[in-house]
């Protein structure tokens, strides 16, 4: 008997670990599905902390600085990335190219899929490259490390500049934006504070060595500042979310891979045109298909006051699209 608790035991030792080393390994999607699933099912706890400001801000933009200050921290200066082909390719295709796929999902679904759901994902299409799982894949795949930091840094902070304009023309059906309103908005909220971490990974040898040191730890504390702007949003939109038919979010998932698939040949096409090296090649087909979760966060927080109530319907075909990556 005392052999048989024994093994027991250490079968449930072994799945425990099996188990956590699971949840670290997809800590960022279950955080999603948790926080979108608690703003659904509990939303009064999320409703009431949606009302709290200090001054102008809430709880959603103070998380977005946090986010990005956390990132700016995190991002690994880069040294050998003078690939000037690959970085004007890079750039380009995520800044100007992939946006465009916005227009046919808002032109030809109006109409048989709900409009903040189109919105949505032409949000998702016109932000820029992701902050740290991209060049993590690159380094995975052996590619360009330093020119997949240089292009993530220079798309999200040009990035900022771009994405007003693009927002005004994709909610333009539903409200007008004051694209210099949001663009003072977004520096505050995402260029100053990646620029403010940074100047402190730069200025400090003992904050970078801790960056290095702790960089598991400091991603899932953007990750958490993510899973609380998203349960705040999926709480205020809980009517809304519940209302939605089936068939619409189904139609949205299958958008969310399409157009991950779409990027991904696209960029595949190009990089194979301009004979890149293998390295390089690598590199601009990884990042040119990735887009950035936290930057449709901050994107989301900007956004005019009549739209502040439907950010939780917003918000689901981003995180479609970045399950679908």
């Amino acid at each position: 008997i005392g052999l048989s608790f024994l093994g027991v035991g250490v079968l449930l030792f072994l799945a425990m670990g099996s188990f956590i080393a699971w949840v670290d390994k997809n800590f960022l999607m279950i955080g999603l599905c948790l926080s979108l699933s608690i703003g659904l099912i509990f939303p009064a706890p999320g409703l009431a902390l949606k009302g709290v400001k200090l001054g102008a801000w809430g709880i959603p933009q103070f998380a977005v600085v946090l986010i990005f200050i956390l990132s700016g921290v995190a991002l690994q200066s880069p040294k050998e990335f003078l690939q000037p082909k690959a970085l004007l390719m890079g750039g380009g295709f995520v800044l100007f190219i992939t946006p465009l796929i916005g227009w046919p999902i808002l032109h030809f679904f109006r109409g048989y899929v709900h409009l903040e759901l189109l919105q949505g994902m032409a949000l998702f299409c016109a932000v820029p490259t992701t902050l740290s799982s991209g060049v993590a894949m690159v380094q995975q795949a052996n590619g360009n490390v330093p020119l997949a930091l240089f292009l993530t840094t220079v798309t999200n902070l040009a990035g900022v500049f771009t994405m007003p304009f693009s927002m005004s023309l994709i909610f333009q059906a539903s409200v007008s934006i004051d694209v210099m309103n949001m663009l003072y908005q977004l520096v505050c909220l995402t260029l100053l504070p990646l620029g403010f971490g940074m100047i402190l990974r730069k200025a400090s040898a003992d904050i970078e060595k801790f960056a290095k040191t702790y960089k598991k730890t400091l991603t899932k504390m953007q990750n958490c500042c993510i899973f609380s702007v998203v349960w705040l949003m999926s709480s205020g939109a809980q009517k809304e979310i519940k209302a939605m038919p089936p068939g619409d979010l189904l139609v949205c998932a299958l958008l969310a891979c399409l157009v991950h698939l779409v990027y991904r040949l696209g960029a595949l096409a190009a990089a194979n045109l301009a004979q890149l090296p293998e390295k390089e090649w690598v590199t601009v087909v990884l990042m040119c298909s990735q887009k950035s979760l936290p930057v449709c966060v901050s994107v989301l927080s900007c956004l005019p006051a009549e739209l502040q109530a439907k950010t939780g319907l917003l918000i689901i075909p981003c995180i479609m699209g970045h399950f679908s990556q």
